[in-house]
């Protein structure tokens, strides 16, 4: 592949993203169609629907209270019926230890309400905290899950980043069999809208994968952030990317297209931005700790102070 010989063209501008408002309004609109679905179909249990909807918005809270103090972009809050709800953004530095601890900002401060609810039922022995609590430790523990896309799962990718591309793919895989083993096993049929997100997710990275071994074969810079890309640079992965992306085959590989967004969106996910990569050994072996620890140590609680209740 030649990247010398690209015609070079002004890479285009990116839209500047809705404003404040709109993003907490579109955020706002998802959160009412997904208590509205999930009333239309269990129209009998509000309250726990509504508990369920406070559970979850604690739980993303946390990921979007972390992405804000590391400067992410773009930080924006979606609720997905039967998938839950989650918080997206860009960050400028792609570091692996904030990575991690935006990660574990969802789950652990959801456990920990757990485990304090469940501290309460103790105390007071009234059946709601019982309940209350497990849905906090069960749904975050959940999250907690080595499985990716869910935070357990990116966990272990981040831990394992740097390494070779391969990896990543296998994990999707496992993770996907996985779950949809789980799946049939439990007869919870809405997982499967997981194993087909995991699906295209693993689509998509192979896809990305053969996109950088063309590129690291034309020695085409991807460890930047999109503004700090040149319009050479910018022609020349885009080359790429339509050489390799079937819905994306229609654009003309040497010149900007009227229609160029879908392009360079793509562009945009594929760069790495700065990668900073600040995880010790020790570091890692202290978040594999924790994640062991937030994982087991509340299903142990509950076995083992409440032998007359059931989990599950």
């Amino acid at each position: 592949m030649d990247a010398g010989n690209t015609v070079v063209s002004k890479k285009p501008v990116p839209e500047e993203m809705p404003e404040t408002k709109a993003i907490w309004l579109k955020a706002l609109l998802s959160l009412v169609l997904y208590i509205g679905i999930y009333y239309f179909l269990f129209q009998q249990k509000i309250k726990w629907i509504l508990l369920l909807v406070v559970v979850m918005i604690i739980h993303e809270a946390g990921h979007f209270i972390a992405m804000k103090y590391f400067k992410y972009k773009d930080v924006q809050l979606f609720f997905v019926p039967f998938l839950g709800a989650f918080v997206s953004g860009r960050p400028g530095i792609i570091s692996q230890r904030q990575r991690i601890i935006t990660l574990l900002a969802g789950p652990l401060p959801g456990i920990i309400t757990g485990i304090l609810l469940f501290v309460i039922f103790k105390y007071n022995q009234q059946i709601f905290y019982y309940h209350l609590s497990l849905m906090f430790v069960l749904l975050n523990i959940f999250n907690l899950l080595p499985v990716s896309p869910l935070d357990g799962g990116q966990l272990i990718e981040n831990l394992s980043s740097g390494t070779n591309r391969i990896i990543q793919p296998i994990f999707l895989a496992a993770s996907g069999i996985a779950l949809f083993y789980f799946a049939l096993v439990t007869h919870n049929y809405f997982i499967l809208l997981i194993v087909w997100l995991i699906v295209t997710r693993l689509r998509a990275q192979i896809m990305q994968n053969r996109i950088y071994n063309d590129l690291d074969k034309s020695s085409v810079p991807y460890n930047k952030s999109y503004e700090a890309l040149s319009d050479e640079e910018y022609m020349n992965i885009r080359k790429c990317i339509i050489r390799r992306v079937p819905s994306l085959k229609s654009y003309d590989e040497d010149e900007i297209s009227d229609d160029e967004g879908p392009v360079m969106e793509y562009v945009q996910k594929l760069l790495k931005g700065t990668a900073k990569n600040d995880m010790t050994l020790q570091y890692k072996i202290v978040v594999i700790a924790v994640w062991i620890i937030f994982t087991v140590f509340p299903i142990i609680m509950y076995v083992l102070c409440t032998p007359g209740y059931h989990i599950f």
